[in-house]
């Protein structure tokens, strides 16, 4: 079994049912690290329960992504936790602030449609000097499955942190895995939410000539330091995308 996005790698092997003594090898990136920047905003957050006590947080948090997508000129994709925090931020928020060709991805969407949306972003990156927004949802068929190399993608926003819903499901599985192996929360929230970051991360640096930012827009980000080593935190976001960029 061989992916860029296993870790952690003892829950991938356990849910997997391989043998505990199974061989697991994580190698270096061969990518130079200084192409790829990872930060966090530590002033704003997706945490439900703070959203809906403070309302300047998501002001803070639209702020921070028209800013970035407005300042600079190269094809950004804003990745949203789910289809119902996208559809909070388009109630709330006017996306005709984003001063270049915003692009949206819809629940409903049929293949062949979001083929043609990824097909005009990218064509979009040849154009110097504009470039285009892409509104997206992490976990989905853009952050896990689409290759975006060279300018075709050159800044990535992270909305929030993509803990799973706490359904019933999800409640089940966590007991599941507490009982067999005494790391419910780690193996049914943790390893997921990893994976999603890993996912959506990668979509940034595809050649060793690529380069490329990714930043999360949730305080909590730092708990997933073991999976994301070159995290920083950012006090100023816009002088440290224009550091690599």
């Amino acid at each position: 079994h061989m992916s860029g996005t296993l870790e952690p790698l003892e829950e991938y092997r356990d849910s997997m049912g391989l043998p505990s003594h199974t061989t697991l090898t994580a190698f270096p990136s061969p990518f130079p690290k200084e192409n790829r920047k990872l930060l966090y905003v530590p002033d704003v957050t997706t945490k439900y329960s703070e959203l809906m006590k403070d309302d300047t947080i998501q002001k803070r948090m639209w702020e921070h992504i028209s800013k970035i997508c407005n300042k600079f000129p190269q094809n950004t994709i804003v990745f949203f936790p789910s289809y119902n925090t996208l559809s909070l931020f388009q109630r709330n928020h006017d996306f005709s602030d984003i001063n270049k060709s915003v692009l949206l991805e819809e629940q409903q969407m049929s293949q062949t449609a979001l083929m043609d949306l990824v097909s005009d972003f990218k064509s979009q990156a040849n154009n110097i000097g504009i470039g285009a927004t892409l509104f997206s949802v992490i976990g989905g068929r853009i952050s896990e499955g689409m290759d975006f190399p060279a300018n075709q993608l050159e800044i990535v926003i992270i909305v929030g942190i993509p803990y799973p819903k706490p359904t019933a499901r999800q409640r089940g599985l966590q007991r599941y895995y507490e009982t067999k192996f005494r790391k419910g929360w780690e193996y049914t929230v943790q390893a997921p939410t990893a994976r999603k970051l890993l996912q959506a991360i990668g979509r940034l640096i595809r050649d060793k000539t690529d380069k490329g930012v990714a930043i999360i827009l949730d305080r909590r980000a730092p708990r997933f330091k073991q999976y994301l080593r070159e995290l920083e935190k950012s006090t100023d976001v816009m002088k440290d995308i224009e550091s690599i960029l």
